[in-house]
């Protein structure tokens, strides 16, 4: 029951947070532009882009992983109730952790916020403004609903810079590579390896 009501959680975030987004934005480019939908998807990143960022996207991800492990953020402001990684805590490294943390962490949370911030925004931003402020823009953005974290562990304020410096390098990513995938897998494997951190050592 644990993994049907995360999939339905996961579906519901993706549809609210990007599919709703996604949908109004093809209306306005079918109406302005006559793009079908397949055109104005394309144009929020979802097509495979150029191969060689999503390299060095995997090489990021991998080396967030290593540093992830061992050198491990406190975890226990991070896994209070209220927190996204709280539904993790005691789970230990089992198969039901490892589905849930993909369902939250590379469904629920990475695809859809990768679709609304990098797809969306950063793309449009990136049609009108030199790269650079279109990066800035967005990350600025995406920085904003962050800020939520300190309502359940304010000591950890110093992450927000961390998200804001990923914000940026997922951005940079999408708008050379004209794709969401390569930032989509560097934020997915954070928030996986975040999930499994907690499911792993706190009880």
């Amino acid at each position: 029951m644990l993994l049907v009501n995360a999939g339905i959680s996961a579906i519901l975030q993706v549809v609210l947070l990007a599919g709703i987004p996604l949908f109004v934005y093809w209306l306005y480019q079918r109406r302005r532009f006559k793009l079908t939908f397949r055109e104005a998807a394309e144009r929020a990143g979802l097509r495979g882009g150029d191969l060689r960022y999503f390299g060095y996207s995997a090489g990021f991800a991998f080396a967030s992983v290593a540093v992830l492990v061992i050198w491990t953020p406190p975890l226990e402001p991070l896994s209070r109730p209220g927190s996204a990684q709280h539904q993790f805590v005691g789970l230990g490294l089992t198969a039901t952790a490892l589905a849930l943390a993909l369902l939250n962490g590379a469904v629920q949370t990475a695809l859809a916020e990768e679709l609304l911030f990098r797809g969306l925004i950063a793309g449009s931003f990136s049609r009108k403004l030199p790269l650079r402020w279109a990066n800035f823009a967005q990350a600025g953005i995406f920085l904003l609903p962050h800020f939520g974290i300190l309502a359940v562990a304010p000591e950890v304020w110093g992450i927000l810079p961390v998200v804001f410096a990923g914000a940026l390098l997922f951005g940079w990513i999408r708008i050379k590579s004209g794709s969401i995938l390569g930032s989509w897998l560097m934020h997915a494997t954070g928030n996986v390896t975040m999930a499994l951190l907690v499911a792993s050592r706190v009880h």
